[in-house]
């Protein structure tokens, strides 16, 4: 599929200040202060006070309550991997204050948020005070159930709030309206761990800065798995939270890397995203999140080796449900030219609730459409959409509202939910919605492209020092370099069923390997002894004692007129 390939505006002669430039984190000018503090986060000086967030010494007061009255706690999270580390690390702060805690996960089919059973089951069991994770912000008639019951609730969420609060002892979400908190982006286990930031200030012997610390592990896998800004307080944790992932005592994680052949060692943010979460999140999207609970809490090496199995076992089955589910909605949407209109929508009787979201985001990248992929079960249609740039899918879903019995989510994704008698009336809305606010140039797939580099320029040198902008992620995304005018030299396809391109290029000095992973490219168009125009993302091996430079490459063109590149 043709990319367009976007510039962007160059005011940095530095490399790294231009980088920088580009993410909003210095601006006209170049202050001291702003480059130390994202270059070199300090665990000790740079997190904000969190006291400052709402209602947060209601809570703390609570809890000590709690504490010396030697009460149960409830802890009820998400299922997914953001809430059940969120809950992991709560569930061991409490057991080392000396508390009995019982902790409910819902199952996927119990849908997201609260429900009945799992309040009754945290209450049956002598829970006199229930803690929220990673959920609740718009539990407006649980949580005045909870209260009829006399039971003290306290919310900790990140989600954005709706008009109304709920009636809770305390709700501690720093996108709360009237937040003082500097900074709203935290991940749920965020929000958990600055809980636990303030009862260290209470109990410094039991919460210490050691304890802190060597928990940062399982707020790290929540705020990379949740793919929320990885700046500010989030940079604080997941870098500090990658380097103790790499020496972990939690002795799950040590089993979980055993089992799925994670290198220790090279443990970033690629993979927590794509190894270490896919597997926490596994069980919980085919049935049940407990065994990924079990995991991150359990003493016992025997338990943490079973545990891990079973992950291991469910991320499997989750990815044959995947690829068999993406298989089938791109025949169903290449037969009934689907693709042929601004938005997709398929559907199909029986497809995994689980992990149509997942599939939706491959049909996006493969289609370049924003995508809702429906499930059929006895009349009722559940779904998951995902969007494109510049293409807000719950405005689109407000538009059709009248046809749904609910939705939610953000611009990016959402979830959708209607009976099926009003499927057509749905998508021929959204179908006129999607022709009146989406452009075909919205269309083109754009590649965003930070700076352009002189071919003379690519160095190892140079490479090295980008390694101070890690961890990369949402809001400190990998940059991609534009390099003209780059000769050629070889190319070869590589790996499994020949499905990528390996390059070889001169930049006049030395010889530079690239490749394009699960490539496109035409390669009639392609000719070894050419110049080519090149977008990648810088990469070092290091193999044979030795650092070499590796460029993932992205698109490739033959030497592109200037006008073709869109500057700005």
């Amino acid at each position: 599929m043709s990319k367009a390939w976007q510039l962007k505006p160059k005011k940095y002669d530095d490399v790294i200040e231009q980088l920088l430039f580009n993410r909003g984190i210095i601006g006209e000018s170049v202050e001291k202060k702003d480059l130390e503090l994202f270059l070199n986060p300090n665990f000790d000086r740079d997190f904000f006070d969190p006291e400052l967030l709402p209602d947060f010494k209601i809570a703390i007061l609570r809890i000590c309550q709690a504490v010396e009255n030697k009460e149960k706690v409830g802890i009820y999270a998400d299922y997914d991997a953001d809430g059940i580390p969120g809950a992991a690390i709560l569930y061991k702060s409490l057991i080392a204050l000396g508390l009995e805690a019982e902790v409910y996960i819902p199952a996927r089919s119990d849908g997201y948020g609260f429900n009945q059973s799992g309040i009754d089951h945290l209450i049956s069991t002598g829970c006199k005070l229930i803690i929220s994770v990673d959920l609740g912000i718009r539990e407006i008639k649980f949580s005045e159930r909870i209260l009829e019951k006399k039971i003290d609730l306290i919310i900790t969420d990140h989600h954005e709030p709706g008009d109304e609060l709920p009636l809770a002892l305390a709700v501690v979400n720093p996108k709360r309206l009237d937040s003082k908190y500097p900074f709203r982006e935290l991940c749920g286990a965020g929000v958990v761990y600055k809980i636990i930031q303030g009862l260290a200030k209470v109990y410094p012997k039991v919460i210490n800065e050691k304890f802190l610390k060597w928990n940062l592990d399982l707020v790290a896998i929540s705020t990379i798995s949740d793919v929320v800004p990885l700046v500010s307080e989030n940079r604080i944790i997941a870098k500090y939270g990658l380097k103790v992932l790499v020496k972990t005592k939690n002795i799950g994680l040590q089993e979980l890397y055993k089992i799925a052949d994670i290198d220790q060692n090279k443990i970033d943010t690629y993979t927590v995203g794509f190894q270490i979460g896919p597997r926490i999140n596994a069980p919980g999207r085919l049935d049940s999140a407990r065994e990924s609970f079990i995991l991150l809490t359990t003493l016992d090496k025997n338990q943490a080796y079973k545990s891990a199995k079973y992950l291991q076992n469910q991320n499997e089955k989750r990815q044959v449900e995947m690829e068999e589910i993406f298989e089938s909605a791109s025949k169903i949407i290449d037969r009934e030219k689907l693709a042929d209109g601004k938005i997709i929508i398929v559907k199909k009787i029986g497809w995994q609730k689980g992990v149509i979201g997942p599939v939706a985001s491959r049909l996006v990248e493969k289609y370049f459409r924003p995508t809702i992929i429906l499930s059929e079960t006895a009349g009722v249609l559940d779904g998951s959409c995902r969007s494109i740039s510049g293409f807000d899918i719950t405005k689109a879903l407000s538009f059709c509202e009248k046809y749904l019995l609910g939705f939610g989510g953000h611009a990016g994704a959402a979830g959708v939910h209607m009976k099926l008698d009003n499927f057509q009336k749905f998508f021929t809305a959204m179908m006129k919605y999607g022709e009146k606010n989406i452009s075909e140039k919205r269309l083109l797939p754009k590649i965003s492209i930070d700076l352009e580099l002189d071919k003379n320029k690519i160095g190892i040198g140079l490479f090295k020092t980008l390694g101070e902008l890690e961890p990369f992620g949402l809001g400190n995304p990998r940059p991609f370099f534009l390099t003209t005018n780059i000769k050629l030299l070889t190319h070869r396809l590589v790996g499994r069923e020949n499905k990528h391109l390996q390059l070889k290029f001169s930049n006049g000095i030395s010889e530079i390997k690239g490749v394009i992973f699960n490539h496109d490219i035409d390669l009639k168009k392609i000719s070894s002894g050419a110049n080519y125009d090149i977008v990648y993302q810088p990469g070092l091996n290091f193999w044979n004692g030795k650092n070499w430079i590796d460029l993932r490459i992205i698109d490739i063109r033959p030497r592109a007129e200037s006008d073709e590149i869109i500057k700005g």
